[in-house]
């Protein structure tokens, strides 16, 4: 009889004994399982903390972009009003140039052979202060690199007009031109970066001199191999005659400007800015003012302007 109350109780003491083992497994598992969803919730936390941190950043970044935007607009702003005060102290009637359909509005566009040049410093101060564009066809002048530079700093088309412009040995073979032109486009490029496939040949497409050197039907192949190496040449249809005398009057190139100009809707206006062409600085102020009143805006060529070709 005592060995079997013995026998219950030992098995009643096991009983107990295996409901607290139960009992401390459920509630480490509990323990754990809550510890685990804690960690979740936290790593999910961390995660969008991170997310919000980067966003954080990223309108920053927004905020400093639109803050520049803001200023380079302000700046056009300014310099767009500075040129309608300055279009209309010159009398020019802006509300009207503005509200022209683009099928009635004139371009001109200013070119210069031959710099740069002293007289291409004093060309680009008149430009800069009047915020009109242009185009400069330039030759290799060592002493100037700080000007082929500006040209481009200023919002100008930097052009190609051959190295030397030596008619010898630009036009000795076709062969011999591309040598003369790569020289002045790796150079310029060299200094600005920019590899311009704007050109315009020594004596204009349809010259003759050509003949001498190399041969009746040079220039044909010459414009042939421009055009398959990507380049567009350009020529004129305005003439301001400062190349017809080592010193042209300066009334002369006004005139001569401001006469033919007015039979063309784009005037691509030939100049020159080499060391002797002082009249041709002298002349700017008035051919400019007498194109405004002509109804003319101003332009630099690019390789999507209409280009005016000889041949």
């Amino acid at each position: 009889m005592k060995r079997r109350k013995r026998r219950r109780r030992e098995i009643f003491i096991a009983i107990i004994f295996l409901i607290s083992a139960i009992g401390l497994f459920s509630t480490a598992g509990w323990v754990h399982v809550k510890n685990k969803e804690q960690n979740e919730v936290l790593k999910s936390i961390q995660e969008k903390a991170s997310i919000l941190e980067a966003s954080k950043e990223m309108l920053g970044i927004q905020l400093e972009e639109a803050k520049e935007k803001n200023q380079q607009l302000t700046k056009q702003m300014q310099e767009l009003n500075a040129e309608v005060t300055l279009l209309k102290s010159q009398g020019i009637d802006v509300e009207r140039l503005l509200n022209e359909d683009e099928s009635d509005k004139k371009y001109a566009y200013l070119t210069f052979d031959d710099g740069p040049s002293q007289n291409t410093i004093k060309i680009l101060d008149f430009l800069k202060l009047n915020n009109i564009s242009a185009t400069f066809f330039v030759t290799k002048k060592t002493d100037y690199e700080e000007v082929y530079k500006r040209i481009v700093d200023e919002g100008h088309t930097l052009a190609l007009h051959t190295t030397t412009h030596d008619y010898a040995q630009v036009y000795r073979s076709v062969d011999s031109f591309f040598e003369d032109l790569m020289t002045v486009s790796d150079y310029v490029k060299s200094l600005t970066g920019i590899e311009s496939k704007i050109i315009r040949f020594p004596g204009g497409s349809n010259n003759t001199v050509s003949n001498r050197y190399g041969g009746v039907g040079l220039m044909d192949k010459i414009i042939s191999q421009v055009k398959e190496k990507g380049y567009i040449y350009y020529d004129w249809n305005v003439d301001s005659t400062d190349a017809s005398r080592a010193r042209q009057d300066k009334n002369v190139i006004v005139d001569s400007v401001l006469s033919q100009a007015k039979y063309q809707k784009e005037a691509n206006i030939l100049m020159h800015d080499a060391a002797g062409k002082g009249t041709t600085v002298e002349a700017l102020p008035e051919i400019v003012k007498g194109l405004r009143e002509q109804g003319f805006s101003f332009k630099a060529i690019t390789q999507e302007t209409t280009p005016v070709q000889f041949k």
